[in-house]
């Protein structure tokens, strides 16, 4: 099958083709990944809230044991009906061996969904999707100009607010990094703006960028420059203040895959951290960016690497398990913290 662009997802999503029932979501924003992959899993009919015709399975556990797959594919339905499988999270192993014998079997009654990190177009799995005739690879990238006022559009305009063209471009640079976190921090700007149904630039200064980003600040800083005293005592603060453990991991998951972004940004260019961390886009916070230049300077990629890829688990492990949420938040950021002081 042609490779599928970027622009052309939406229009895959709107209606799955029976004909397709395995489709691999996949790119370095794993805010839209997971918002696509919603959407499409919504679109296929299939009564996700029940947990007989509704099945979530971790990358890991369906790379190490290859044949899982493909018996979940062909167990049949307790009650009939459609049947979803959604594979997530992160592995550093060939998922791609597990994946290849369903790619040119003509599947019924059940969809397979797999969402996956940025994929260049030599990797396994992606390429092992883009051949098959049955099977869909749909790319997920960051949102363009065009795409993030939609975006705004959706979120405030069509709910009655007034933006004006200055004002729409004064907020998108703070938009785009990550889908879920843009719609979130539009979700915020509406409910503070509230009855005043007009936006301006003072409604996006007082709300977009700080709240939750700022507010596990003194976390993450404390697990990437190795202090565990302080780790522990904010970890505590957070969670009597009512943040739940799944949404600690996804900030400090965000916030790694950022540091990622620019440190990479340093190498290759052979820059300051203060010169990628000042020229970020979106904007950081400009009460975040010298604890954020500190922790670039001495965190090498290869750690940051590692500590992403134990966050992407745990998440996805908090939301699974949310009675395990405490421990799981805990021992992740722990570790996370161990290879931080490895990692200098």
């Amino acid at each position: 099958m042609v490779a599928i662009k970027n622009h052309e997802v939406d229009r895959y999503i709107a209606k799955p083709d029976p004909g397709f029932r395995i489709v691999l979501f996949y790119g370095p924003d794993a805010g839209l990944v997971s918002e696509r992959a919603d959407d499409f899993c919504k679109k296929t009919n299939v009564n996700l809230t029940d947990p007989f015709s509704t099945m979530r399975l971790n990358a890991e556990d369906v790379a190490d044991d290859k044949s899982r797959l493909q018996d979940e594919a062909f167990t049949v339905g307790m009650f009939g009906g459609e049947r979803l499988i959604r594979v997530s999270g992160s592995t550093r192993k060939n998922l791609a061996e597990a994946v290849k014998p369903l790619l040119n079997t003509p599947l019924q009654d059940v969809w397979i969904v797999i969402e996956a990190g940025d994929l260049n177009n030599k990797a396994a799995l992606r390429s092992a999707f883009e051949k098959s005739s049955s099977a869909w690879a749909l790319p997920c990238y960051q949102d363009d100009q065009k795409v993030l006022e939609q975006l705004i559009r959706e979120e405030l305009t069509d709910h009655g607010f007034s933006v004006a063209p200055d004002v729409v471009a004064y907020l998108k640079p703070f938009l785009g990094g990550d889908r879920l976190a843009s719609r979130n921090e539009l979700k915020k700007l509406a409910l503070y703006a509230d009855s005043e149904q007009s936006i301006d630039k003072g409604h996006v200064d007082a709300i977009v960028g700080d709240a939750s980003t700022i507010d596990v600040g003194d976390l993450i800083d404390a697990v990437a420059n190795g202090d565990m005293e302080s780790m522990n005592k904010n970890l505590e603060r957070l969670l009597l203040d009512g943040i739940s453990p799944d949404m600690i991991l996804i900030n400090a998951l965000r916030h790694f895959q950022m540091l990622h972004e620019l440190r990479g940004k340093m190498d290759k260019n052979r820059l300051s951290a203060k010169i990628v961390v000042d020229g970020a886009r979106p904007p950081i916070f400009y009460q975040r960016r010298y604890a954020i230049s500190n922790t670039l300077s001495k965190l090498q990629i290869t750690a940051i690497e590692k500590i992403i890829s134990r966050f992407q688990d745990a998440s996805f492990e908090a939301r699974a398990n949310p009675e395990l949420g405490h421990a799981i938040v805990g021992t992740s950021l722990l570790a996370g913290l161990l290879e931080a002081r490895r990692g200098k």
